[in-house]
This record gives C-alpha cells, structure tokens and sequence, in this order.
C-alpha cells in the first residue's frame, strides 16, 4: 500500500511540474534602422497611427591567402571580402522608445500620435542603435505637415530633378516652377505619406520650384517648401563655370579638388586629396594625408567620388557625397573606413564645404 501511495505522489508531483520557457536571445546585428527609411512622420493628435519596421544588417568577413610561385619570382598576398547582409526584422522584437510620449507614443512599431508637438522615434536590437525618426504631431484644422528631401539648392546638368519628401496623409500636393509654367497638381504619395517625382522641361538658368501640401477642408491653409534650381546645359558659359580649382575644409582642415570637362558630355571629372584624423577611433592611425579622391559630378548634379589611400598597412577607402548649390558653391558628406588584417576595422563620417577659389 505504501508502495502505491509512492507511485501516486510521484504522478502528481511531475503533473505540477511548469518547465521553465527557453528565452531565445536576441538576433545580433551591426546595424539597424526603422522601415520605410523615413526622416519625419506626419500624424494628427486624434491617435493617427503609422506602422514600422525593422531592417538590420550584418557584416561578413572573409579572408585568405593566395601564393603565386613561379621559377624567378614568387608573390603573397591577402585576398579581404566584406558583404553586407540585410535582414527584414519583426518589429516586435526591437527596443522601441520615444523621446516625448505625450506627443508621440510606440510600441512595437506602432507609432500614434497623442498631442501637437514632435517626438524622436528609435529602436534598438542589442548593441544596435537606429537613427532616429522625427514624428510631427499636428493639431487638426491647420496646415498640413510637409518636409523636402535636401540639398535645398542643387547645381545640375540636365531639365530635370527629382523633388521627394515626406506629407501628413489627407492632403492635397501640388508641385509649381513658374518659369517653366510647370504646375502638377494632386501628386501621389504612399501610405506613409512619402512622396517622389520628377519635375521634368525646366529652363536654363535659376529657378524655384515650389512644394505645396494643401488642407483638404481648408484651401487657406497651407504649407510650402522650396527647392532652389541652377540649370545649364553642358559645354555653355554657365556649366563651365564649375570648372577649376576647388577649396574644401573638413574637420577644420582644408583640402584641394580640381573639376574639369569630362570625355563624358554629361558629366565633370573631379581629382584631388584629404587629409583625414583617425585619431579618435583609439587605434594609433593618427591623421592621414593625401587620401586621393576620384570620381564625377553627375548630370543630375550628385557627387560620385571614392576615397583611396595604402597607408601603415590599412586600406583606406570610402565614399563622397554631396551636391553643388550653385557653380561656386557646394557641400555633402564623405565616410571612410580604415581595414587591416588583424585589426578590427576603423570608420569615420564627416561632412564638407567648398567654394570655388
């Protein structure tokens, strides 16, 4: 009888026995960031909500050693491949935060807006951090929330360019550049509220071209942004002016690049150097000079220039970016990464000016 009270006992023990959930651990990612890829969100106060995502991505590295050994001479070197990979992520397993919930809250993704104001958006996944993503929260019966993409003011070589940013969702858009009597009225946006279109038959010389997001209720209320032009066909007097010699300043350095006349007619070639501080990164690679920068002025007036340099043994490469304002004038951002087998990898952002000298 004792036996079977044993047995008994036992069955009911094991039957009140919870196991304990396995906690997966969170996915590890070298960067991430809120999707769509949106700088400000548009909601009204009457919790409008807008849904995110997560998009992170990680770096693989991959290394190895060719000898090549002939009968004089043989010849060792290191072959490095970074690919970047990218991952669509649940939003549900972010870090959401706002920096103002009663103006904006999230959760999971979900961001509602509470009350008139702005509020900073981020998400982080372990160590990763986003940018974050500005929420503008507007009273109804006002105007209607409206941003433009920069540059504000752009140098390019063809009668196009492309206007985008972003609009609170229920208002008219319209786009106008008078000189060219362009006027296109009711341009679509997304569901997010993003909006992209090419204003195409500019004419030669400055314009302006003006964005306007209109109340639907309310013809009288309204927001406007504008974007400055300066168009001139390649090979005139006023394409050309971009051309010689260029002073930039970076990190309270000056630099040096020369635009000259592409054998391509749509496009200027741009040479010169930089000299970049990697002091900061700790590592001992201190300030690099001479870093030559290669690449173009494009038709459409974007910047396309590489960053390369041997030095202490690193590969110093990187992109820079930007845009001319005028034939004189122009600025963007470069990033550049230092990479040594053995070392972890150094990278550095910035942005620059220049003017024609």
């Amino acid at each position: 009888m004792r036996q079977w009270m044993m047995v008994i006992v036992a069955v009911l023990f094991a039957g009140c026995f919870v196991a304990e959930e396995e906690v997966q651990p969170l996915p590890e990612y070298d960067e991430v960031r809120i999707e769509p890829a949106i700088d400000t969100v548009f909601l009204a106060e009457t919790n409008e909500t807008r849904q995110f995502s997560i998009l992170g991505s990680t770096v693989n590295v991959s290394e190895w050693t060719i000898q090549n050994q002939g009968i004089m001479t043989s010849a060792k070197y290191t072959v490095r491949e970074v690919d970047t990979l990218l991952h669509s992520v649940d939003p549900a397993i972010g870090s959401w935060s706002s920096s103002n919930p009663s103006v904006a809250t999230v959760s999971k993704g979900l961001i509602t807006g509470k009350s008139p104001g702005t509020a900073s958006i981020i998400v982080s996944i372990g160590d990763a951090v986003s940018l974050p993503v500005t929420v503008n929260v507007r009273a109804v019966h006002t105007a209607p929330g409206l941003s433009l993409d920069p540059p504000n003011a752009i140098f390019i070589l063809q009668n196009s360019v492309t206007v985008s940013g972003t609009v609170q969702l229920g208002a008219l858009l319209r786009i106008i550049e008078p000189v060219a009597g362009i006027d296109m009225r009711n341009v679509p946006y997304s569901s997010n509220g993003a909006y992209s279109r090419t204003v195409t038959g500019l004419k030669q010389g400055f314009s302006v071209i003006t964005v306007r997001a209109v109340n639907p209720n309310d013809s009288t209320k309204y927001s406007e942004r504008s974007k400055s032009v300066f168009y001139y066909d390649p090979n005139t007097i006023g394409a050309n002016a971009i051309v010689g010699n260029w002073l930039g300043r970076t990190l309270g350095k000056d630099f040096h690049f020369t635009i000259s006349n592409s054998i391509i007619p749509t496009r200027y070639d741009i040479n010169g150097t930089v000299e970049i501080d990697f002091k900061s990164a700790g590592l001992g690679l201190g300030t690099v000079k001479d870093i030559t920068l290669t690449g173009f002025l494009d038709h459409n007036g974007s910047i396309n220039v590489a960053l390369s340099k041997q030095s202490q043994g690193f590969t110093i490469s990187g992109t820079f970016k930007g845009h001319f304002s005028s034939a004189g004038s122009g600025s963007g951002s470069y990033s550049a990464q230092a990479v040594k087998s053995g070392w972890p990898k150094i990278s550095f952002n910035d942005v620059w000016t220049a003017v024609k000298q």
